[in-house]
């Protein structure tokens, strides 16, 4: 039977960019299937009193900006620590891909398209919160109607946004991005070396 990692992310962390390379890595390496799951971390961070970016510590505030800038560095992968547009609202970014994950049922196009809306926010400084840019992003792929339209709140969409971030909550996701396997939480993109040595383990 074959494994799957569930990915728990949220479009607009900067972790969850850094990893998206390395997790094509193990889906190809290891014939290993990955769910996207875009997630409401801000209800979960609300539930568990954690504080958003805007609201740490500055020390902690200026820490993650070194990191991202040191990790962006490590991976060879462009990042803007200081994005034009960010924070914004998720939302409609994370339906857009849920969209795909429903109704494209092609996890290559699907993972395409969630790389390249974190790149737009990360490389190319645009705003994934506008329409205009979501409807451009998905220009470039034959997708279903739907996906284009996501934002329109189909009842599909929105019921597999809630389920996603209650089914993180279940398995005890606090942050993104979040990978569980075999039932096994890793949170982290720093973590990734020990989910892979997991997925080793089964292989």
């Amino acid at each position: 039977m074959r494994q799957f990692i569930d990915f728990y992310m949220v479009t607009i962390s900067p972790w969850c960019h850094l990893s998206l390379g390395r997790l094509k890595l193990l889906k190809d390496n290891y014939n290993i299937g990955i769910n996207i799951k875009p997630i409401d971390i801000f209800s979960i961070f609300k539930k568990y009193e954690t504080k958003t970016v805007k609201d740490r510590p500055l020390p902690v505030q200026k820490n993650r900006l070194n990191e991202i800038k040191r990790w962006s560095q490590y991976l060879k992968i462009d990042i803007n620590e200081k994005p034009k547009y960010h924070p914004v609202n998720p939302e409609m970014s994370s339906k857009v891909i849920i969209a795909s994950t429903l109704f494209d049922k092609n996890f290559e196009k699907t993972f395409s398209i969630t790389q390249k809306i974190c790149e737009a926010i990360w490389v190319k400084n645009l705003d994934v919160s506008d329409k205009i840019t979501l409807k451009n992003i998905c220009s470039h792929f034959d997708v279903h109607q739907k996906v284009i339209n996501a934002y329109n709140d189909d009842l599909e969409v929105v019921e597999l946004y809630k389920n996603n971030t209650l089914e993180a909550e279940q398995n005890n996701v606090f942050g993104v991005p979040s990978f569980v396997y075999q039932n096994e939480l890793y949170f982290g993109q720093d973590r990734m070396f020990m989910l892979e040595q997991s997925v080793k383990k089964i292989k």
